[in-house]
């Protein structure tokens, strides 16, 4: 019974939606538990509606998740806000500061952290092809030395669509990693990934294969990416948060993943070393027959038995999308996390799911791939019960740019109370959707608020009434001339909506309406309880105050995870 409750729903979302008969509204389903996750403070009951505290201003906002931290160690919360320029308030709300260094927008979530060690907190930015880092000195921003720096080796300047910080080789100090729009036709073609150290310069571990990066290069040799396993690696542009970090090997130091607009996911070694996959992938062309593939030289097939016939025994047609699906990864966010608690990661990615000639996506879905723990021989495989491509519905389109379609970054965190980790996110069909470590739906959401154009952000995860059981917040966004597409969504751990609140006072933007960027949380004020940070197309930023809330439990509290970006908690 079980088996054919999960047969119907898989038709259910991946066929028809289940929304009603335009899916602008209805569909929606609870599952699961309210566990407490956390331990549970003072509670006064239910989650109260958030009352909103105060309106900053700002730019138009991209998907740069605003931070709240203490920049100089006094005791007091800063608020760090990135647009195009960088924002800096204090406690109460009250500008300080403002970066205006380079051109073009913050696109990629900033990082704030020490970089260095050094007592002083860092700001470091993607703005247009450049990365821009600040020192936080005396209440004012100061350009870092070292900096800025371009993150491109052609004529051809790309955007820094992707952004991500982590100690790599556990020496104490903490490198930058970008992604670009970069494409290898562009003028005479480039690299996608960089990595800079806190000084500045490309990273090069004292250790490990010179030069380290960026990548992909086009040098010959062991190591480089030209002739890797003769076929040599092909990237093109990273154009949505198409990078994460995290251990997925048995060594200490962290990989590197990266996503890219030609089916392929990338796992590097810290020094920039692509990894091999698992041998069962080898290659069918005749004059690359049988080398093994590194993860991001062969395009990902939502079928598993096509990549067994093409990858492993190279037998039957040669798949096509007229025939069969792809996956694209034009804005997926990489992921790291132990789903199930073996104590081995996974790498969890977002694509698209493509069809025909020209491509159409068919859905989004989510893919589990294992990492290269042991011999290698699991290496990229797929991970047991993830088979199969959980997918929702056939995803909301727009004709033309704007708004752009959400990112589908997701929070994975125990939602639940129960010893594995749980997937939320949104697949761009006017659902917020839950996933087990199994890969089973628990529940569904929808956000559409009967609006025929309309996505959601990357969904953040915190405890807003103290009873231990976190919740799940994220805001809406859509059509520039649909000023009402901006809410402040809140869910129980269940699925069940608790709060839904319009931004207050929209105005208009060429761009979208309503607020991309994953909203934050933190006690900026000091008062011991949360509020909610929600940077907005249209009209700057709105912060709400949660009565009754504590920050005893924030377990994803802004983009990607936390302040490194890592697509994981910090």
């Amino acid at each position: 019974m079980k088996q054919a409750a999960i047969i119907l729903m898989t038709i259910c979302l991946g066929i028809f939606g289940c929304g009603g008969s335009n899916g602008l509204s209805g569909g929606s389903y609870t599952g699961g538990d309210t566990n407490p996750v956390c331990t549970a403070g003072d509670s006064a009951g239910a989650v109260e509606k958030p009352v909103l505290l105060m309106k900053l201003e700002g730019q138009t906002s991209w998907y740069a998740s605003p931070v709240v931290v203490d920049l100089d160690g006094d005791g007091t919360m800063e608020l760090v806000a990135a647009y195009y320029d960088l924002f800096v308030f204090d406690h109460e709300g009250n500008l300080l500061a403002r970066g205006t260094e380079g051109e073009g927008r913050v696109y990629a979530p900033h990082v704030v952290a020490d970089l260095e060690g050094d007592g002083i907190m860092d700001i470091v930015v993607g703005r247009g092809a450049q990365v821009i880092a600040y020192e936080w000195r005396n209440g004012e921003l100061v350009l870092k030395s070292g900096f800025p720096r371009d993150a491109y080796d052609s004529s051809f300047k790309p955007e820094i669509r992707g952004m991500s910080a982590g100690d790599l080789d556990g020496d104490g100090t903490i490198e930058i990693v970008v992604t670009t729009t970069q494409t290898d036709e562009e003028e005479d073609g480039g690299s996608q990934v960089y990595v800079f150290d806190y000084n500045g310069n490309l990273y090069q571990p004292a250790s490990g294969h010179s030069p380290a990066w960026p990548r992909y290069n086009a040098l010959a040799g062991d190591g480089n990416d030209a002739e890797r396993n003769g076929y040599g690696h092909h990237g093109y542009g990273c154009y949505g948060l198409n990078v994460g970090i995290g251990n997925i090997d048995d060594d200490p130091e962290l990989e590197i993943l990266a996503t890219y607009d030609n089916h392929h996911i990338q796992a590097f070694d810290h020094d920039g070393v692509a990894i091999d996959s698992s041998p069962w992938f080898t290659n069918r062309a005749t004059e690359f027959s049988g080398e093994r593939f590194t993860w991001g030289q062969f395009i990902r097939w939502a079928d598993p038995e096509v990549e067994a016939a093409h990858y492993h025994d190279h037998e039957g047609e040669w798949p096509h999308p007229d025939w069969t699906e792809w996956l694209q990864w034009t804005a997926s966010p990489p992921h790291v996390a132990d789903l199930d608690g073996d104590g081995r990661n996974e790498v969890i990615g977002i694509p698209n799911i493509e069809m025909h000639t020209p491509y159409e996506t068919q859905a989004y879905g989510v893919f589990v791939l294992k990492g290269a723990y042991g011999d290698g021989s699991d290496s990229a495989m797929r991970k047991e019960g993830w088979e199969g491509i959980p997918r929702g519905g056939h995803p909301i389109s727009v004709d033309g740019w704007y708004p752009p379609g959400g990112v589908p970054s997701a929070a994975i965190i125990n939602l639940h109370g129960d010893e594995t980790l749980e997937i939320v996110v949104s697949l761009n069909d006017g659902f917020m959707y839950c996933l087990d470590s199994q890969g089973n739906f628990v529940w569904k959401f929808n956000y559409r608020h009967s609006k025929w154009i309309m996505y959601a952000s990357e969904p953040i995860v915190a405890d807003l009434n103290q009873d231990g059981s976190p919740e799940v917040l994220f805001t809406t966004y859509g059509d520039p001339d649909v000023e009402s597409s901006g809410n402040l969504v809140i869910l129980a751990a269940d699925g069940s909506l608790l709060h839904d609140i319009p931004l207050p006072d929209p105005g208009y933007n060429g761009n979208g309406s309503g607020a991309p960027a994953a909203p934050a949380v933190g006690d900026l004020d000091g008062d011991g309880t949360l509020e909610i940070f929600i940077q907005t197309f249209d009209h700057g930023m709105d912060v709400f105050s949660v009565p009754g809330s504590s920050d005893n439990c924030v377990l994803w509290g802004t983009a990607r995870g936390g302040k490194l970006r890592k697509g994981a908690p910090d």
